[in-house]
């Protein structure tokens, strides 16, 4: 359905394209527009109606109504005044040289010949060296690997990945239905599905090592979920944790915003982590257990907590477990404290 503010940006750009291609055909203008013949002959309408201040025949646009009609051929004159394109200000123009050169980071084959010559095109237009004040840095990973993996997904072809997983120090070899690359938060993705998880997978473009081939065409495993927002948001609340190393996977897997070497000779991290939603916080902290302790905010952890404590209760009261031996087992390892409250988690 058009409303009326894509009819006035329609028309604006219609007129010079009309000018620049008399006794074009209604269809031909339909199809470059993406409307209907219907929705163009109502835009000439509307077009014939208007024209410079004053409204006599002399200053409005001409057009040949009886020719569009009968004979589905456009004829338009005496609208000189607006013979040229709408131009990008200098704020559109620029907001699509920082979109265009994030997709070159993971562009590739003719997708990024494309992005190329656009780029270069938007570029010519920005006035003076702004374009040179703006640079893009995206966690992309190696040339070779964004190529291989977009000539997979093109051909839907299966490939193993070697993987490296830094946290942990170990280099995995999954094989994988590759269906798309995502970029979120300055970082690229490949979204996969795993054959030995059996289930949807994201991989950081920037770990994947190697591509290699493994002679087999990729199975339908249906749609893939769709990208998450971006992570980082202005004014989103963060919490810091330490991690044992049993729990330095999620460094891989969750946006992180600093990471660093912890205590017990470096063996811990510390990882500062975008926090969205509360609950997620929770079930994560819930999930590490003691291989993770809330450095910041203080008593962030107290959720999580308190949620295990009356697990563990629950659990007493069902198979005889003791709460009061899981608690002393915290206190003393210290493992799994929210630093600033005591709480475990």
């Amino acid at each position: 359905m058009s409303t009326s503010a894509d009819q006035v940006a329609r028309l604006l750009a219609m007129v010079p394209y009309l000018q620049a291609h008399p006794g074009i055909p209604v269809a031909n203008v339909a199809q470059a527009f993406e409307v209907s013949p219907a929705q163009v002959m109502k835009d000439l309408k509307v077009l014939w109606m208007c024209g410079l201040p004053g409204g006599l025949p002399g200053d409005l646009i001409e057009i040949d109504m009886d020719a569009a009609a009968e004979q589905g051929t456009i004829h338009l004159t005496n609208a000189d005044y607006l013979s040229r394109p709408l131009r990008f200000t200098l704020d559109e123009a620029m907001s699509l040289v920082v979109a265009l050169r994030a997709v070159a980071e993971v562009a590739s084959g003719s997708t990024a010949a494309a992005v190329t010559s656009a780029l270069a095109k938007l570029e010519a237009l920005v006035q003076g060296d702004a374009a040179g004040r703006v640079a893009i840095r995206v966690a992309s990973g190696d040339e070779q690997v964004r190529e291989s993996l977009a000539s997979a997904i093109e051909d839907g072809r299966r490939v193993r990945l070697v993987y490296d997983g830094l946290a942990r120090g170990l280099t995995s070899t999954p094989e994988v239905d590759p269906v798309r690359i995502d970029l979120r938060d300055g970082a690229a993705y490949l979204q996969a599905w795993s054959l030995e998880r059996e289930a949807w997978r994201t991989y950081k473009l920037d770990r994947i090592v190697r591509v290699e081939e493994v002679g087999q065409q990729a199975v339908d495993h249906g749609p893939a979920p769709e990208p998450t927002q971006g992570w980082f948001d202005p004014g989103q609340p963060e919490v810091t944790l330490e991690l044992a190393p049993a729990a330095q996977w999620i460094v891989e897997y969750h946006p992180t915003s600093q990471v660093h070497p912890g205590g017990n000779h470096g063996e811990q991290l510390v990882a500062t982590l975008p926090v969205s939603d509360p609950a997620w916080l929770r079930g994560l902290l819930l999930r590490l257990g003691g291989d993770a302790r809330v450095l910041e905010p203080a008593g962030a952890g107290q959720d999580a907590a308190r949620e295990a404590r009356e697990a563990l209760a629950l659990n007493e009261q069902i198979f005889g477990a003791s709460v009061h031996a899981w608690e002393h087992r915290q206190h003393t390892t210290g493992v799994g404290q929210d630093a600033g409250s005591g709480q475990g988690l």
